[in-house]
This record gives C-alpha cells, structure tokens and sequence, in this order.
C-alpha cells in the first residue's frame, strides 16, 4: 500500500514538474523523443543477429513498429503546429518543411521497408537538435514557437 502511494506521489511530481517547463524545454525534450521513437523505428528495419528485436514475433515487431510510427507522426503535429509563422515566418517555414519530410521519410520508411530517408531525416533532426540546444533561451526573440504545447488546446480548419 505504502509502495503504491510512494508512487503515485512520484509520477505527480513528475506531472507537475513537466508543467513548469519553458518552451525551449518542452521543445528539446519533444525532439529528443521524436529522435528516440524515430532511432527504435530505423532498428526494426535493419534486423541483426543478437538484437533485442530479432527475438520478437511478428506481432510484437508490428506493435513496436505502430507504437514508435505514431508517436513519432503526433510529436511531428506538435512541434508543426507550435510554430509561430507571425514572428519568425521564414524560420517556421522552414522548420515546417523539415518536419514535413520527417513525416514523409517515416511513413516511406513503413511502406517501402527502407531506412535510406529514415537515416537522412534523423540526422537533420539531430542538427536542429543541436543548434537548438544552443540557444540561449533567456535571449529575446529566441522564439520560434507560440508557447508550449496545450494539450487542451483544439484545431480549428
């Protein structure tokens, strides 16, 4: 009882500490996760003896697959939706188009069972991971983005 309780009382904190995130924050650590799901989605197409996924079944290996695809695909809406094209338009712009083809590379990758624009789209996410971890983020129109993402927030077309 006392271990469930202690537990809880982490995964609270762990909530509300996320709440208290800067954009900057909460747009490195979307990045970071998008790089993660994108990596454990390339590992799935390029099966070696001796790894973790050689083991799975096939229906693990498509739930792997699924799970990491659609994360991917909803931090990708995210980080193109967060984009402020008022501020910054060329900037927003172009990063949209960046994820834009994130978003390509990674259904490409699914449906033609290749790695090829898998790899090249990780590694531009991973140089605009690094220019983003060296802004300054107390600088003024350090800004590319609206603010954090609203979960509540809804889309109207």
């Amino acid at each position: 009882m006392t271990n469930n309780f202690n537990i809880n009382l982490y995964k609270k904190s762990q909530q509300n500490s996320n709440l208290t995130k800067t954009p900057h924050e909460v747009v490195r650590f979307l990045m970071e996760n998008l790089l993660n799901s994108m990596k454990s989605l390339q590992s799935t197409l390029q099966i070696t003896k001796g790894s973790d996924i050689e083991n799975l079944t096939k229906k693990q290996l498509a739930s792997f697959q699924s799970k990491n695809t659609s994360k991917a695909l909803t931090i990708i809406y995210s980080l193109q939706v967060s984009l402020d094209f008022d501020k910054s338009p060329k900037i927003a712009q172009n990063l949209f188009q960046i994820y834009e083809y994130c978003r390509v590379q990674i259904i490409n990758a699914l449906l033609k069972k290749t790695k090829t624009g898998l790899v090249k789209a990780i590694e531009v996410l991973n140089d605009i991971l690094d220019g983003w971890s060296n802004i300054n983020p107390r600088k003024e129109n350090a800004w590319v983005f609206k603010r954090p993402i609203d979960r509540t927030r809804k889309i109207i077309n």
